[in-house]
């Protein structure tokens, strides 16, 4: 089915383009009428950011309500979502009913996404957040309790503009704004979603002074690059790569994107880096991202543009730094271990504690216990690289 019908109650205010649509389906219909798997794509970073063991406690705790509500008839809270289309629908209208033509693949889930999930993995769809197909014995431990869901009714809130659409603005804002004003989805880097982070202008200052358009520029949308995309890096990792090059292991390990960073002693990371800090790291960079220029492509692949691999080098520009290094020093550093070999094959990647062989014996990967022992010992490797470079200075 290329194109939907939904009839409900329309909702309009005079002046106003933006219309809203309230109509009922029961739970086991909604993927039917919603792209309920959809991650709007300018919001990818925020549902990266939402997988995280409160939300999960969260989904798991509404299920239970469901669960108990239906079975034991105890009152609970009407089960409701928000979804927006973002194209432009077709509205046919008789006195305060309306009824909506739409394409499914433009629906969104913007409210109640905890809901959603719950609902999603009780039924065994496929979900956003959080996504597993529920065991056998799951199945038949909830089986009544699946069944009563999936006729539940569930309040379906449309918003919708049938004029013009909604642009990815508009739909970015509405997802904040509903963020603020119901705070069930806890988002472990913000605070403040829709407002700039401390440190956003030093990333701004990194990309502009060194030119990473060129290749491929930096990515808001998610917190790692992926195999699809062409960006050089995000936001998120730089926003890592800045705080762990100023402030070390442990603070970049814990701090948040919404933070205005500081030091145990309350010495500001955002006033480190305007006192001077900020040219060590270009220093680095500038001479680490080199290769890419001369073959953007295959300096690509491999362990370039990992998130672990830009966190552990800033790990050394730290430590660098803190051992008296120059910014002659720390460019130099940057030249050496921009030469590196960053492809899963490389040998070298063997004299690596935290590295080792796949089942095949073919390609180097993380043999570490956890990422921080991953990320700590990538970056004991190259700093020793460097100290023990005869071309770096003693």
């Amino acid at each position: 089915m290329s194109k939907l019908s939904l009839t409900g109650r329309l909702i309009t205010s005079a002046g106003k383009n933006i219309k809203s649509l309230v109509t009922y389906l029961p739970a086991v219909e909604i993927a039917n009428y919603i792209c309920v798997d959809r991650i709007y794509p300018d919001l990818e970073f925020f549902y990266e950011a939402a997988k995280n063991k409160t939300n999960l406690k969260k989904v798991s705790d509404i299920q239970e309500d469901i669960k108990h509500e239906l079975l034991t008839g105890a009152i609970g809270a009407p089960l409701s979502l928000t979804i927006v289309i973002e194209d432009k629908p077709i509205l046919f209208t008789k006195d305060e009913f309306g009824c909506l033509e739409y394409d499914r693949a433009s629906s969104f889930v913007i409210g109640n996404v905890l809901l959603l999930i719950a609902i999603l993995k009780t039924l065994g769809i496929k979900a956003p957040l959080f996504s597993s197909r529920p065991c056998a014995s799951e199945i038949k431990k909830n089986s009544v309790f699946r069944q009563m869901l999936a006729k539940e009714e569930i309040l379906l809130t449309f918003v919708f503009n049938d004029e013009n659409g909604l642009s990815e603005e508009q739909v970015r804002e509405f997802f904040f704004k509903y963020t603020r004003q119901h705070t069930s989805l806890h988002l472990t880097q913000f605070s403040k979603p829709d407002k700039e982070f401390p440190l956003k202008p030093f990333i701004n200052k990194l990309a502009q002074d060194l030119n990473f358009e060129q290749y491929g520029g930096v990515s808001s949308k998610s917190k790692h690059v992926k195999v699809s995309e062409n960006y050089l890096t995000t936001e998120y990792i730089l926003f890592k790569f800045i705080v762990g090059s100023v402030a070390g292991a442990q603070i970049q390990e814990t701090c948040m994107m919404s933070d205005d960073v500081t030091f145990s002693s309350g010495q500001r990371v955002s006033k480190v880096l305007s006192d001077g800090y900020i040219n060590y790291i270009e220093a680095f960079l500038v001479t680490w991202i080199q290769p890419l220029k001369l073959d953007n492509k295959s300096m690509r692949a491999g362990f370039r543009l990992s998130a672990q691999i830009w966190q552990a080098l800033s790990l050394v520009i730290h430590q660098l730094v803190a051992n008296g290094a120059s910014i002659e020093d720390v460019t130099k550093a940057g030249l050496l271990l921009g030469k590196l070999d960053y492809n899963k094959k490389a040998t070298h990647w063997h004299d690596c504690e935290v590295m080792g062989l796949d089942s095949n014996g073919r390609l180097y990967k993380n043999s570490a216990n956890s990422t921080r022992e991953y990320r700590n010992g990538l970056a004991i490797y190259f700093y020793n690289l460097i100290s023990n470079d005869p071309d770096y200075p003693s």
